[in-house]
């Protein structure tokens, strides 16, 4: 630190000056890089957020067939649940997790999984209760 200091007053004032301007250059080059870095980090962050979240709703397999009155058994909620996760992980969407005070931790999936799963549950169930029937 005294060396530091004896430097600067053993300078004039042209070389403080220049001495200063050297220091400043290269914290705003610091400065700039980490600014990059640091756009560079929040641009990977929202990638990974809309994948996580995107620009759809999620529900847990309950909700969303009270939601839309669904005619589901509720014996086959859970088949459809671990189908709904398996595709989501197929498809690259992460399966989180909702607690839930009555039942504990219950899996949380994207709407449109969720839409795909149950329209091919109800056209295949429709279709064998039709054929039954008859």
């Amino acid at each position: 630190m005294d060396n530091i200091l004896n430097s600067t007053v053993e300078m004039s004032q042209a070389e403080l000056i220049l001495q200063l301007a050297k220091t400043n250059v290269e914290q705003e080059k610091r400065l700039k890089t980490t600014e990059l870095r640091l756009s560079a980090l929040e641009e990977e962050i929202k990638k990974l957020s809309s994948k996580c979240i995107g620009n759809y709703g999620c529900s847990t397999m309950s909700s969303y067939i009270q939601r839309y009155k669904l005619p589901i058994y509720v014996s086959d909620i859970s088949k459809l649940s671990n189908d709904a996760a398996r595709l989501c992980r197929k498809r690259g969407y992460p399966v989180n997790k909702v607690n839930i005070e009555r039942f504990g931790a219950i899996n949380v999936y994207p709407d449109f999984i969720l839409h795909e799963l149950l329209d091919d549950y109800i056209r295949t169930t429709q279709r064998l209760n039709g054929s039954i029937i008859r």
